[in-house]
């Protein structure tokens, strides 16, 4: 989990260094990890369903990207419920005006990862052949005359 953690704060560039107009970070790790728990059951419960767990995760990218979405929101609701314009003496100024920017990097990131995860969900179904199969009448053919 640790590690993963640091990715998504990499990826993201969320360090209090880099950090001009916040001091210390954007997010804390207690609401990354949160929303890595978010995205693991979003992935668990997109049909058909599974029961993954972070260290059996099958696709790192779809992961990260599931959780920046879910982070980027949080953030961003957060951004939206802080917004207001402040007028004094002819001079005005919008706080957390970024709250639209963040809205469109969801877009974004959402439209790249969906079609990923349902893609790889459906691979998933057909490689694991969920419910069972069934035999071929070559199987039938190929034991009687018993050819290999």
């Amino acid at each position: 989990m640790e590690q993963f953690k640091s990715e998504v704060r990499g990826y993201i560039r969320d360090f209090p260094e880099l950090n001009r107009l916040i001091s210390g970070e954007e997010s804390s790790d207690r609401m990354v990890e949160y929303c890595i728990w978010l995205s693991i059951d979003e992935w668990n419960t997109t049909p058909p369903v599974t029961a993954n767990v972070l260290s059996d995760f099958p696709s790192r990218l779809i992961l990260l990207h599931l959780t920046l979405c879910h982070l980027l929101t949080s953030v961003g609701i957060l951004k939206s419920r802080n917004r207001f314009t402040y007028n004094d003496g002819g001079f005005s100024v919008q706080t957390e005006e970024q709250d639209t920017m963040y809205s469109r990097w969801i877009q974004l990131l959402r439209s790249q990862v969906d079609p990923k995860l349902m893609r790889l969900k459906v691979a998933l179904n057909i490689s694991g052949g969920y419910g069972g199969g069934l035999g071929s009448e070559y199987g039938w053919i190929n034991g009687w005359y018993g050819l290999t």
